[in-house]
């Protein structure tokens, strides 16, 4: 069952990677998107470059521990195996803006923690170059 879904959403065919070393985070970001998108998840880098070669993605969410303090080196090594896929950093609640080094290293935005399906869906959107969802609140008396 595929829940807030649309038909043209149900049809297209993106594929979203998900590198996070928490599996709760991990599995959670999954449950999240695989309504709308084939949605692989992985525990590290490494194995998500191994199938990176087999099945690009059109997104990589990563954790921000997983990218490291040495972000511009895993950015490469993503870019070398799959040139066009967009990358999200998943950070902690603490953090505000992206680090100007993820930044200058390609990725396209930040999911900050506490995960939501609204917030998760809606920036994966975005980071896609798709049409977000507009919700207008609508009240009857």
């Amino acid at each position: 069952m595929q829940i807030g879904v649309t038909s043209e959403e149900a049809v297209t065919n993106r594929c979203v990677f998900v590198i996070h070393g928490c599996e709760i985070s991990r599995t959670a970001l999954q449950l999240m998107l695989q309504d709308e998108y084939e949605t692989h998840e992985w525990s590290t880098v490494d194995q998500a470059l191994a199938r990176l070669r087999e099945r690009r993605p059109d997104l990589l969410i990563i954790g921000e521990s997983e990218l490291g303090a040495d972000a511009a080196c895993v950015m490469d090594r993503i870019r070398d195996a799959s040139p066009d896929t967009r990358v999200l950093v998943v950070a902690g609640a603490s953090a505000g803006a992206p680090h100007p080094s993820w930044h200058a290293a390609g990725v396209c935005g930040l999911l900050a923690q506490p995960l939501t399906v609204e917030a998760v869906r809606r920036k994966v959107r975005l980071a896609l170059g798709l049409r977000a969802a507009l919700a207008i609140g609508v009240e009857t008396g």
